[in-house]
């Protein structure tokens, strides 16, 4: 079936709806989380709104290990509850979004001398498996020295004592984020993104409602709503009535991404830095292995977070350990990103980074402000039900949330359905993750809509008139890191095209030739701030 627009023209018709209706629920954040709660509220039939400052995944959601998992190392510190959550969550995600969450095997290898001793892996992992109650994945299995590395021929012989082979998922944060909004959308609620708070509004002491600014048009408007949710992450405290202590402790994760074929990894794995012996995961990204993740405490301005040089090595140094024969340099980087997790601060410990609880919670303020903070992109659903339940119940409205069981993303659909569109096979299974036939079929009449944007890569410019007209994108940023990808897997981050890109955007979009300009230029500061960590600097840096 054909699928109903969701573009700049949308988000114009819903800010003006913004402007005019008034709503029970008002999420401020298009990250996970917000996506999560606006689709859970919009569900249960509340009237619901969703804003974000940037755009959907541009916080920390878009800047994750691109995992949907349980959470292994979290047993070291016996958090079996949210292993348990986790793992249920998880379960869910692949059975109701099974174009966007992906089995992944994984194997973690035991060392004589470093990282975890392989009595406590395998008890672990026993643990891990018995946490499902739905059994959706195989068992796990414990390989010998030998089998581990058939599996992984190029893997570190000396010291191997064996692995375990286990399951979890993988997928594309980003799109998974979008899916989210878009089913919050296809349910009822109201959202745009590229829309910042300016104010909260209390009457009475308490909160009706919020006044936002449209980044591009530069209007201020208000928004009435009888609750509003605080989903912003890191940025939490900013709508918050001030507080002696923050909320969140945010710890700064960085991965690189580098041609697979150097590192040598035929599936994903989880491997101890010698250093500190931190879990660092090496996971198959296409042709490309996605590395990470670091986790250190994070005291800077959070609108700049970027990779540095240190941290860029230390995942380097840890890969070359694992796979002697890499000889990984920063010039092998593809690309390199970094993220802030909105840990819960509990308490005035100082436990280390990597030891804070990953759990959740939903904080209330006196003027009625709601806050949701921790959590993971696997548990977002579970959060999301929670605020959805006490608003319900507070509106006295139904506490069911259908959301367990309701459809997620693209549908599964056989290769050969976009192979008949005239797609290579390659082209074919890159859009068989992200799209439906039918959805393409739409755009097919574009200009050189199945041409490769960026050869050898599989991208194709009928994803950026989806990207235009389905997927609400309002910048080139927002189509290149996002939307398509290419700022992470091209070899330039897609420098080359980034004019190609933003005039045939800016051609859908109505963008005059300084408007588009200035999206080129916003684009390749964003690259060369990445690329920092190598000593390069960009022009206006």
């Amino acid at each position: 079936m054909p699928v109903t627009e969701f573009s700049a023209r949308t988000r114009a018709l819903n800010l003006e709806r913004m402007r005019k209706e008034s709503f029970e629920v008002l999420v401020v954040g298009g990250g996970i989380v917000g996506a999560g709660v606006a689709r859970d509220a919009a569900c249960r039939g509340l009237a619901t709104a969703l804003v974000d400052r940037g755009d959907f995944a541009s916080g920390t959601s878009g800047k994750t290990s691109r995992l949907v998992h349980g959470g292994l190392r979290y047993l070291r510190n016996y958090r079996f509850g949210l292993v348990r959550l986790s793992v249920r969550e998880r379960d869910l995600l692949l059975r109701n979004a099974p174009g966007l969450v992906h089995v992944l095997p994984f194997l973690i290898p035991a060392y004589e001398g470093h990282g975890p001793r392989r009595a406590f892996l395998r008890l672990g992992l026993v643990v891990y498996d018995a946490l499902s109650r739905e059994k959706s994945l195989p068992r796990r299995t414990w390989l010998t020295p030998q089998e581990a590395l058939k599996r992984e021929p190029r893997l570190m012989a000396r010291g191997l004592l064996g692995a375990g082979l286990y399951y979890d998922a993988r997928t594309d944060d980003a799109r998974l984020v979008l899916a989210v909004i878009r089913d919050a959308a296809d349910a009822g609620a109201v959202v745009a993104n590229h829309v910042e708070v300016e104010a909260l509004i209390r009457k009475g002491g308490r909160l009706v409602g919020a006044r936002f600014r449209d980044a591009f048009e530069g209007v201020v408007f208000d928004v009435a709503s009888q609750y509003v949710v605080n989903a912003t992450g890191v940025w939490l405290d900013r709508l918050r009535t001030e507080r002696p202590a923050p909320t969140t402790r945010p710890t700064k994760g960085v991965h690189i991404v580098v041609p697979r074929v150097r590192v040598g990894n035929r599936g994903a794995l989880a491997v101890s830095a010698k250093r500190d012996g931190r879990i660092v995961f090496v996971l198959p990204w296409g042709n490309l292995a996605l590395i990470g993740t670091t986790d250190t405490d994070f005291r800077g301005d959070p609108e700049r977070v970027f990779p540095d040089a240190g941290e860029v090595a230390y995942l380097l140094e840890t890969v070359n350990e694992a796979f002697p024969e890499a000889q990984l340099s920063p010039d092998d980087v593809v690309s390199a990103y970094a993220g802030l997790r909105p840990l819960l601060r509990k308490g005035r410990g100082r436990a280390s980074e990597s030891d804070i609880s990953r759990g959740h919670a939903i904080l209330e303020d006196d003027d009625g402000l709601l806050s949701v903070t921790g959590g993971k992109l696997t548990t977002h659903r579970a959060m999301a039900e929670e605020v959805g339940r006490l608003i319900a119940r507070r509106l006295h409205r139904p506490r069911t949330s259908v959301t367990r069981n309701r459809p997620l993303g693209p549908p599964t659909r056989p290769i050969e359905e976009f192979s008949e569109l005239g797609f290579d096979e390659e082209i074919a299974l890159h859009l068989q993750g992200r799209y439906s036939p039918e959805q393409l079929r739409q755009h097919l009449g574009a200009p050189a809509a199945q041409a490769r944007i960026e050869p050898p890569l599989p991208h194709v410019w009928a994803e950026l008139e989806i990207a235009a007209s389905d997927e609400m994108t309002m910048t080139v940023a927002d189509a290149m890191v996002r939307r398509l990808g290419l700022f992470y897997e091209a070899p330039d981050q897609g420098l080359a095209v980034v004019a190609a890109v933003a005039a045939r955007l800016g051609s859908i979009l109505g963008w005059n030739p300084n408007r588009a300009e200035q999206e080129i230029r916003a684009y390749e500061r964003l690259v060369h701030a990445h690329r920092e960590f190598r000593g390069e600097r960009g022009a206006g840096q």
